[in-house]
């Protein structure tokens, strides 16, 4: 695509336009399935025999394949174009899904790693093409309407996936997958995406260590890297095991917990989005208060079978804690990372949330496995605690 092309495509899509919804829609669909699918593997798994860290495992590879991937996601978008790399990896999700219908819960190591190495490239993909859709003034809002395409299936899909594996037969859930494998391919038919190849600055292993190995010695990269690690530790290990926790414990409704915490999340990242600093500068206050909420959230869970349906306020703890690590250290480390070294260095430290996620699946899948899920959500307390005393320790940091 020419520059001339380029220029007349930016200022013929709005945010809101019908193209632009399209894409939107094709994201939720795209979520809607891993949303599901969250739930319903670690149901699966357990009712076959699988211990608790082998589900930690399970469900912790895809996004630490993510983190692997996504520093080169970039550049090999770049290279192919948006457009075709996204033909190939909505063919690969549907492949994924269809490995999934066929051989159950047998696939679920394939399935999982492939889910990895679609997710790095999808995220990228579809943010790099509103990119280049928008013009610049319509940027911001282009990227709040996909992240809150990303996040509205946490809504629905928690509910349905518990629906159809309480009530209803298997070949619904069945069902399900084959309309959420097909239904992007036929979306994507005729969504704008950019088809320009570019020329991008490549990199090596070796120069993405030393890029990194270089920026050390800035005290806010490295607290706000571990601050993410620590925060998406616990958040990984919810997602993972609160379905498990109550339904073994027949804590309330899970499907009516998790829409809390959904509901939360989307109605935080709205109301709050003029709430997260936007200045460049690290605002520990701001941090210890996200972090204060997760605390308060998983020792509620802890405590979960003393409170009935108190649980419930968990939910809206946890949900707020979601909502707000992300964006908040995220838009820090956008600003904080060397603008020379920036095409190198904002894969590696988004991925640091991919990294706690699934550390957080991984590690408390063990001591659930050797303690109990009170202690886990325990642990995830303690692991808080600590991000916030690293943050009142370097909270001078700039």
């Amino acid at each position: 695509m020419t520059g001339k092309n380029s220029s007349l495509m930016e200022s013929t899509f709005t945010p809101l336009s019908l193209a632009m919804l399209q894409l939107y829609l094709l994201s939720m669909l795209f979520f809607t399935a891993s949303s599901i699918l969250t739930i319903i593997f670690p149901l699966q798994a357990e009712k076959s025999g699988i211990s608790e860290g082998e589900i930690g495992f399970i469900m912790g590879i895809t996004m630490f394949i993510c983190m692997i991937l996504r520093p080169w996601a970039g550049q090999m978008i770049a290279k192919y174009s948006v457009k075709k790399m996204m033909k190939w990896l909505l063919v690969g999700h549907a492949v994924t899904l269809t490995l999934y219908i066929l051989f159950g819960i047998h696939s679920l190591y394939v399935v999982r790693v492939l889910q990895g190495i679609v997710l790095a490239f999808f995220s990228m993909s579809m943010q790099l093409g509103i990119s280049d859709l928008l013009r610049n003034k319509d940027r911001g809002q282009g990227m709040s309407m996909y992240t809150l395409s990303t996040v509205m299936p946490s809504l629905y899909g928690p509910i349905l996936a518990i629906n159809l594996w309480q009530q209803l037969d298997e070949k619904y859930l069945i069902g399900c997958i084959i309309v959420l494998a097909i239904l992007p391919l036929l979306l994507f038919i005729r969504a704008p995406l950019p088809q320009d190849q570019k020329t991008v600055l490549a990199f090596s292993f070796r120069e993405l260590l030393g890029a990194v190995k270089k920026t050390t010695s800035s005290k806010g990269l490295v607290i706000a890297a571990i601050t993410m690690i620590l925060g998406s530790t616990i958040i990984g290990a919810i997602s993972t095991f609160l379905p498990l926790y109550m339904l073994k414990f027949n804590l309330g409704n899970i499907a009516v917990y998790l829409f809390i915490q959904a509901l939360v999340v989307v109605g935080s990242r709205f109301i709050l989005r003029k709430r997260i600093p936007s200045d460049g500068h690290w605002h520990p206050s701001f941090i210890i208060l996200v972090l204060l909420s997760s605390t308060i959230g998983t020792t509620m869970l802890a405590f979960g079978e003393h409170l009935g349906y108190f649980i419930y306020l968990s939910a809206m703890f946890n949900g707020l804690a979601s909502a707000m690590l992300y964006p908040t250290i995220v838009t820090y480390i956008s600003f904080a990372i060397p603008e020379k070294k920036k095409h190198i260095l904002l894969g590696v430290y988004l991925a640091t949330y991919d990294l706690g996620f699934s550390f957080g699946s991984f590690v408390m899948g063990i001591v659930v496995q050797l303690t109990s899920y009170a202690i886990m959500f325990i642990v995830c307390s303690i692991v808080a605690l600590i991000a916030i005393g690293l943050v009142l320790l370097k909270r001078n940091i700039r």
